[in-house]
């Protein structure tokens, strides 16, 4: 959710939740704590809709950037609006930007959270050494990486890349993260045709699972991989 786009939630997300119904799909929504205290029934919809709701900091700040007593009370401020506004809190997060400080990890252990879906090593899941999970993405997955450009690609293009990367997971094994905005991807009759091809793609193939970020950090806490 974008909060310099007020009207992103209107146009986007019930494009998006239209999608991963039409799937049977539960997805991830990393959300920035600024809507729990100003949008707070968006934030209380991803939940009541059973989406996995996780913290994407306060205002997509720079986070890696972010001076030791900034990120401690930014990432609390954020975890306690989007619990207060959804009655669940946030086990997970991602990172605006991807990156993260040196003590990240520690601030989110401290807060409860159970796995950080920033970048990390390539897309290898693993166990960071406060017990958090880790979930990683790549850039290419991300639809900004694709769309925010001076000459945007194509949905066809990103499609096709997209379910060539899927085809290879399916056959060796691995991670295939998407990250997909609701004022990018939601907003785009082309662009939403292009994920729901790979979504199509990923339920008819027996070979891959599905799954929300905190499911790939639990199954990975549990000891499956």
């Amino acid at each position: 959710m974008d909060p310099t786009d007020p009207d992103a939630p209107a146009r986007g997300y019930p494009a998006i939740y239209a999608l991963l119904e039409r799937h049977a799909v539960r997805a991830t929504f990393f959300l920035e704590g600024w809507n729990g205290a100003h949008r707070p029934d968006a934030v209380r919809e991803v939940v009541r809709r059973g989406h996995e709701l996780g913290m994407h900091g306060w205002r997509h700040e720079p986070w890696q950037t972010l001076a030791p007593a900034t990120e401690v009370a930014l990432a609390a401020r954020a975890t306690d609006a989007l619990g207060g506004a959804a009655g669940v809190a946030p086990r997970g997060f991602r990172a605006p930007g991807g990156g993260r400080t040196a003590d990240t990890e520690t601030v989110l252990a401290r807060l409860g959270y159970r796995y950080d879906a920033s970048l990390g090593d390539g897309m290898t899941p693993r166990r960071l050494a406060s017990g958090l999970a880790q979930v990683p993405f790549v850039w290419s997955g991300v639809d900004g990486f694709h769309y925010l450009r001076s000459e945007p690609a194509s949905p066809g293009d990103v499609r096709d890349g997209w379910l060539a990367v899927l085809a290879r997971v399916a056959e060796r094994g691995g991670l295939f993260v998407t990250v997909c905005h609701a004022f990018l991807t939601g907003v785009d009759a082309d662009r939403l045709a292009a994920l729901d091809a790979v979504v199509g793609a990923a339920r008819a193939d027996a070979r891959v699972a599905i799954r929300t970020a905190g499911e790939v950090a639990g199954a990975l806490v549990a000891g499956e991989g």
